[in-house]
């Protein structure tokens, strides 16, 4: 079974493996370990959302450590407790707590490459709840294979292969919650996903993984092009010169202003915010400054936008 690992990868490499103890991801350390990989750390976060059974994992996770003489980094956080606190879903709590979780290993390790078992059905799940979103390509492109994240290198070897196709582990932990539908991802794969084949009438995951792929590289053109267009649209002191931007197609002006917006360290702006800021520039005559989120506003003057810091 052919792993998807960048050139750099090699079985030397120091690799961060999150592994959460359950069949995806001890899979995974089992083919690495089968193609020679052994410096690997085990990376395990118990949410403590599962009470003894969170533990257990915790536990089974160390001992797969010391059975194949690997580095085990392990730790835990309430996850319900940070739900609460940030006022997130469980959901966004849990993946905020990872992402530090991997820094924090990142640092100790001196390595910021992390492996992770998401794989082709994994990525289905991820685009239809893209699609229900209403995000636009980046959302309907998927995970990427490798992906930068908050100073990390999120790599995931399986995202061409289907779970069925994996080898299944002698041992491993089975999470209960899986079963569960008070998840949004559960209840697609338990329920909606297994409808909409049926209704489909045919496995619709080849398409859709086939659509991520081409939509990841219409992304990165994309990307690329706003890139370029901001060089000639910044004003010098961090504002955009309107003039330059109601000439551009009106595809480009929406992904120049959202990548101008993250750069500036807008938080979380997404589509509604960029159509509040085309207002600014649409009508000369109406308002002239908009709210964003975090405290920040979006303001037109002598022809051109600026953002403003949250005072």
């Amino acid at each position: 079974m052919n792993l998807l690992l960048p050139p750099d990868c090699s079985p030397d490499s120091r690799l961060l493996l999150g592994i959460s103890g359950g069949r995806d991801s001890v899979a995974l350390l089992e083919l690495l370990l089968a193609a020679g990989y052994r410096n690997l750390v085990l990376c395990h976060l118990n949410h403590r959302l599962r009470g003894a059974d969170s533990e257990g994992d915790a536990v089974f996770v160390a001992d797969l450590a010391r059975e194949h003489g690997l580095i085990a980094e392990i730790e835990a956080e309430d996850v319900a407790e940070r739900s609460s606190r940030e006022r997130v879903s469980l959901e966004v709590a849990a993946r905020r707590a990872r992402i530090s979780f991997f820094q924090r290993c990142a640092q100790r390790q001196g390595t910021n490459r992390v492996l992770l078992a998401h794989h082709a059905d994994d990525q289905v799940e991820t685009i239809l709840i893209h699609l229900l979103r209403g995000t636009g390509i980046k959302g309907l492109a998927g995970m990427r294979p490798v992906a930068r994240l908050s100073g990390l290198i999120l790599i995931r070897p399986l995202l061409r292969i289907r779970r069925n196709e994996m080898p299944l582990p002698i041992r491993f932990r089975e999470d209960a919650s899986n079963a569960s539908d008070a998840f949004l991802r559960n209840r697609l794969r338990n329920r909606a996903i297994p409808a909409l084949r049926d209704a489909f009438g045919r496995d619709f995951t080849p398409n859709l993984c086939r659509m991520a792929e081409v939509l990841r590289e219409e992304e990165r053109l994309l990307e690329t092009l706003a890139d370029n267009a901001l060089v000639s649209l910044r004003d010098g002191n961090g504002g955009l010169l309107l003039k330059v931007l109601r000439g551009l197609p009106l595809a480009l002006q929406r992904r120049s202003l959202i990548q101008w917006m993250a750069e500036t360290g807008v938080p979380g702006a997404g589509f509604r915010h960029v159509e509040l800021a085309r207002a600014l520039y649409s009508d000369p005559d109406g308002p002239a400054k908009a709210n964003l989120p975090g405290g920040w506003h979006i303001r037109r003057r002598a022809g051109r936008l600026f953002l403003q810091a949250p005072f």
